[in-house]
């Protein structure tokens, strides 16, 4: 179908809507086109193209939501987001208000150098066949699974305020799992990288032989690494590490939406850290949740969680921004066009400060470095477990020897309180999060420091 004949379609049922009763109507197309390629062990177990195309209409009528979505018959949808809306109000107990805005009109473009679209499948199942065959020169990897996806297409949204945005929209993710053996100790190990600002270009930054190396050192290190000790010891924590604490562990606590039944609630203002600690959920280069509206058109803005230790703001939608008196950042994102827009994390980080790995590691007598995870899970008390797929023993202010089979945890409010150093250093992993719906994420930071407060799994 023609854009313009949508365009014209969109606006006929937003005034429908708002006739219908709508006190403000928001409609969402997308036409979007997605590739998938899996290799499993020299098989293709997935190569497709799948193209997806409809509407997700949303409406506020006498204070409470309606939600339909459809591909065939817009008209309708809107009849029954509006009917689901009036309905919904007889038994709401406080009517939702939305946050006034500046409507938004805009057109997105992709600013991806080498368009995956552009990129024939030929080239496609070479690339994984080629890391495969990277992966499996070791003789440890024992069993390989490489999934590869990207996506282009339209995104729409209209709404009877006046906001009207196009996005030209791609995203790019490849996601590679191993499994090792030797003797009877075995091993697994993954990978992730993903693009909505680089395309095919992200290859010329993570080669097939660059993953394959990381992969391979924590595979063996899992495999030759010694037992940890179990209990509360130092650590530094690797950017990586960092980022699932800050994402997992205290970004939900900052999602308006989750913050009011969280710790965060009463914090927002307090002294939470150190000074020289400070969080933020913002726009990062090569960042995998980048975008410059959300799904309401709320330009994005940075949000800064924690600043100079202190609990500041939180993520919200127009819908929280009214509820806590507070300027909407841009949060509200919904997975496609079937599904209403939730406040989400994007890029999810603790900044820079002014110390050095080895500054870190010099005073430690025995703790651990921990890298890299696999798996991760926290609840909305800030308490956090993770599995580690990359570690290392500190000993006398020295990196030794890797560790296998372990996993740290602790209660990250506690933690903030107890980081001691702040790296200078930057990095980000990319990531799919899920809070009933995917959003692509990235979260990271520097190195830091914790001298208690983590504890360490393992051997008693």
């Amino acid at each position: 179908m023609k854009k313009t004949v949508v365009l014209m379609d969109i606006h006929e049922a937003v005034k429908y809507g708002e006739k219908l009763g709508g006190d403000y109507v928001e409609i969402r197309y997308e036409n979007i086109q997605r590739g998938h390629v899996e290799l499993k062990d020299g098989v293709f177990h997935t190569l497709a193209e799948r193209h997806s195309e409809g509407y997700g209409v949303r409406v506020l009528a006498r204070g409470a939501w309606g939600f339909s979505t459809t591909n065939l018959n817009l008209r309708r949808a809107v009849e029954e987001a509006v009917n689901l809306a009036i309905s919904s109000s007889r038994a709401v107990r406080e009517k939702i208000e939305l946050y006034e805005t500046k409507p938004s009109k805009d057109r997105v473009k992709s600013p991806m150098k080498i368009r995956p679209e552009n990129i024939g499948y030929e080239e496609k199942t070479e690339h994984v066949l080629e890391l495969e065959k990277e992966l499996k020169k070791n003789p440890l990897v024992k069993s390989t699974q490489i999934k590869y996806e990207d996506a282009h297409g339209t995104k729409l949204l209209v709404t009877n305020e006046g906001t009207e945005i196009e996005w030209d929209y791609n995203h790019i993710l490849q996601y590679v799992w191993v499994t090792g053996k030797e003797g009877d100790v075995m091993g697994a190990a993954r990978h992730m990288i993903g693009g909505v600002d680089k395309g095919w270009e992200l290859f010329e930054e993570f080669t097939n032989e660059i993953i394959s190396k990381r992969l391979h050192k924590q595979l063996d290190n899992q495999i030759h690494g010694v037992p940890v000790k179990r209990g509360e010891f130092p650590i530094v924590a690797g950017p990586i590490i960092v980022g699932i604490i800050a994402h997992e562990a205290l970004g939900h606590l900052a999602e308006a939406d989750l913050t009011i039944n969280s710790p965060f609630r009463d914090m927002i203002g307090k002294q939470i850290a150190p000074e020289f600690v400070n969080m933020s959920d913002r726009i990062v280069p090569g960042g995998f949740g980048n975008n410059l509206y959300d799904d309401e058109g709320t330009p994005v803005k940075d949000v800064h969680i924690i600043e100079k230790g202190v609990l500041k703001e939180i993520m919200l939608n127009r819908e929280y921004a009214k509820k806590w008196n507070m300027e909407p950042n841009g949060h509200a994102h919904a997975e496609d066009y079937s599904n209403p827009p939730i406040i989400r994390m994007r890029n999810t980080v603790f900044e820079k400060g002014d110390h050095t790995l080895e500054e870190m590691i010099e005073d430690i007598k025995f703790g651990y470095y921990m890298v890299d995870f696999r798996g991760g899970q926290a609840e909305l008390n800030s308490s956090f477990q993770v599995g580690v797929q990359e570690g290392y023993v500190i000993e006398n202010g020295e990196i030794k020897e890797p560790i296998k089979d372990t996993s740290i945890s602790g209660i990250a409010i506690e933690a903030l309180k107890n980081i001691e150093a702040v790296g200078r250093d930057f990095d980000i992993e990319y990531g799919i999060c899920g809070k009933g719906q995917s959003a692509f994420v990235s979260s990271g930071g520097p190195h830091m420091k914790f001298p208690r407060s983590i504890v360490v799994g393992g051997e008693k």
